[in-house]
């Protein structure tokens, strides 16, 4: 997958319905990121000190800052750690398994269902290879997060006297390929061994997963070189080039054009005869619109299949209409009314005069002098 438009390049049963392993681990950082600082204390419970499998052996009552906690979760895929953030957040792990479902759906992994905040086998841990790519491709846009994925070691401080500060990372994938800066590990027996890696050649960065592989190293490396040598990009649009207009109400202006705010790129095969085309879906607005305001959506098509969608803004502002403005187009129309009115109301008038110009009260008299002259 391409990071910065989600273009997918390769697939295979890619809405497969897996157990993620520490994979889980990506969206547990996530929330981390969206929801605690660096620099915040988290105390683990007994609970947390007690949960199996690879951890920084907490101790109840241990204090470790929430940004140690990342480095612990993402190097080490310590276990006891998820659970300490998830409790820190949502007050129990339960509560945060819920949240992290929740957060994924809005995210675009619709078919991700998170049981615990760790991967430990639990149900209903269960997500797919698509899903993985979506939630790392917005965790790596979130700051803090490379830093830490991109690490090789790092050294924590504990509250405790415990001599257990190092972490080293387990992907051994940022060692064997150039240019990797990422993501996670994974392991369960019904898991296999999963890995969601990121590479970045020459500007262009690319996400892959692979679940219950016997190689995952290999098996990444073939996938990313695939992305990078198999593959070319071609500019579609550049930031502020018009490609469409949406209408206005209630605008100084009946509509405005809609443009892009980022470079629009398309990544196609080298050598394929297959043209990309552009669809602009814009949305309706109502004044005032802002410039660079949400107006719509871009779908970049490949022959028949939708590569990806990104959003278009409106290229310019427009500002309320004033009142007087607004009334403007009507003012005409309401003036030959009013001439009519009283054209008409001075004729009936004068119709009604005594006599042909004759006598009558003041009314009268100012009509025949008006209409017969003094």
């Amino acid at each position: 997958m391409e990071v910065d438009t989600g273009q997918v390049l390769y697939e295979r049963n890619a809405d497969t319905p897996r157990p993620p392993a520490s994979t889980t681990k990506i969206m547990t950082a996530i929330l981390l990121l969206e929801h605690l600082r660096g620099e915040e204390q988290v105390s683990a419970s007994k609970r947390a000190s007690e949960t199996q499998g690879s951890s920084l052996h907490l101790k109840p009552g241990e204090k470790v800052s929430a940004r140690d906690l990342l480095y612990a979760l993402m190097l080490r895929s310590a276990n006891d750690a998820s659970v300490a953030v998830a409790e820190r957040i949502a007050g129990s792990e339960a509560a945060f398994a819920e949240m992290m479902t929740r957060r994924a759906a809005e995210l675009g992994a619709t078919s991700t269902r998170f049981g615990n905040a760790s991967g430990l086998n639990e149900p209903p841990n269960s997500t797919t290879a698509r899903d993985l790519a979506t939630i790392a491709r917005h965790a790596v846009t979130l700051p803090g997060f490379d830093e830490v994925t991109r690490a090789q070691r790092h050294t924590i401080t504990r509250s405790t006297d415990s001599k257990d500060v190092l972490l080293r990372n387990r992907a051994r994938f940022l060692r064997r390929f150039p240019g990797a800066d990422g993501v996670k590990t994974g392991f369960t027996a019904p898991a296999g061994r999963c890995f969601v890696g990121s590479a970045t050649w020459d500007g262009r960065r690319l996400l892959s997963v692979v679940l219950h592989s016997p190689d995952i190293y290999g098996e990444t490396a073939a996938l990313m070189r695939y992305g990078f040598r198999a593959f070319e990009r071609t500019a579609l649009a550049a930031p502020g080039t018009e490609i469409g207009r949406t209408p206005v109400s209630g605008g100084e202006a009946r509509d405005v054009g809609l443009s892009v705010a980022a470079p629009v790129m398309v990544t196609t095969r080298k050598g394929s005869t297959e043209q990309a085309r552009l669809a602009v879906a814009p949305e309706p607005l109502e004044a005032p619109v802002l410039a660079g305001q949400r107006a719509g959506t871009l779908q970049v098509w490949i022959g028949d299949r939708l590569a990806f969608a990104a959003p278009v803004v409106s290229a310019l502002a427009v500002p309320r209409a004033t009142p007087a403005l607004a009334a403007a187009p009507v003012l005409p129309l309401l003036l030959y009314l009013l001439v009519v009115l009283l054209t008409g109301g001075i004729a009936y008038a004068a119709a009604t005069a005594t006599g042909a110009c004759g006598g009558g009260d003041r009314l009268k008299a100012f009509v025949r002098a008006y209409y017969c002259g003094w």
